[in-house]
C-alpha cells in the first residue's frame, strides 16, 4: 500500500495487520468482512453547542457568543492541500511539514509524516490515500463567534446633549478559534473542510464535493468600532 508503483521504503507508513492473517486487504469492504479495515472515526459533528455571556456593570456592557463542535473526526482527501506534495509532486510545499516528515539522512522515525512520495495521497492504492488513524485530525473546535463591549455615556452628559442614550462600542465577528488540528496546520479552516466551493475549484454548482478535500471560503473576521445615539 506504500505507493502504486514501488514498493515499500523505510520511512513508509505500515499498516497494522488485524485479522491475523498476515496481508493487509480490505476484504470485500462490508461489516463481516472488512479485513484489516476497523472503525477509527466518524466524520458527522457531535455535541454541537452555542455559549451566549452577557454582563453589564456601571456604564459598561459585555456580550459574546462561542460556538463549537466537541467532537468530529476528519481524514484529508486526496486532493486536500493539508498533503502538500504527497499529492502531488508540484504542489506548493506546506511550510508546517518542513521539520515534520521523514528524512533517510536524519533517520528520524519519529517524524510525523512518511517518506515523502509524490501521489501517495492521490494514488486510489496509495498509502495516505487509505483513511488510517495516524493521519485522522481531530476538528472539534471552539469559536468566538461574536463579541460585543461598550460604554454607555453618562447621564449628565446626555441630558445635556438632549439625547437619551449615547453609547460606544466595539464588535467583532470570528475574533477567534482554538481547534486540535490547528497545532498540525492552520492551512485549512477547520469549519471549511467539507465544503469545496466552486469559485475555488473547477466545479460547477451542480457538482460540488463534500469530501473533505477544504477548498472552501474561511470564515471572515471583521472588526467594528461604532456610535449609537438614541434621542
Amino acid at each position: 500500500l506504500a505507493h502504486s508503483t514501488r514498493k515499500n521504503r523505510v520511512g513508509d507508513i505500515k499498516f497494522k495487520n488485524l485479522d491475523g492473517d498476515d496481508i493487509i486487504y480490505h476484504g470485500l469492504n462490508r461489516v463481516g468482512d472488512s479485513g484489516d479495515k476497523s472503525i477509527i472515526g466518524n466524520k458527522s459533528p457531535r455535541y454541537v453547542y452555542g455559549i451566549s455571556l452577557g454582563a453589564d456593570w456601571s456604564n459598561f456592557f459585555m456580550s459574546a457568543f462561542f460556538q463549537g463542535v466537541g467532537k468530529q473526526q476528519w481524514y484529508p482527501s486526496g486532493e486536500s492541500r493539508f498533503w502538500g506534495q504527497y499529492n502531488r509532486p508540484y504542489n506548493d510545499f506546506p511550510r508546517w511539514q518542513e521539520n515534520n516528515r521523514f528524512l533517510p539522512e536524519l533517520q528520524n522515525f519519529d517524524a510525523y509524516l512518511p517518506l515523502a512520495s509524490g501521489y501517495s495521497a492521490q494514488n486510489a492504492n496509495g498509502q495516505l490515500r487509505q483513511p488510517n488513524d495516524r493521519y485522522l485530525q481531530n476538528v472539534a473546535y471552539i469559536r468566538l463567534k461574536s463579541l460585543n463591549v461598550g460604554y454607555h455615556l453618562p447621564k449628565s452628559l446626555t441630558q445635556r446633549l438632549k439625547v437619551s442614550d449615547i453609547s460606544v462600542y466595539f464588535s467583532a465577528e470570528n475574533l477567534f478559534t482554538y481547534s486540535p488540528l490547528y497545532k498540525i496546520t492552520r492551512d485549512t479552516d477547520v469549519t471549511s473542510i467539507w465544503g469545496a466551493g466552486t469559485q475555488l475549484t473547477s466545479l460547477n454548482s451542480d457538482d460540488v464535493r463534500g469530501d473533505g478535500d477544504g477548498f472552501s471560503y474561511p470564515q471572515l473576521k471583521s472588526l467594528t468600532f461604532g456610535l449609537s445615539v438614541n434621542f
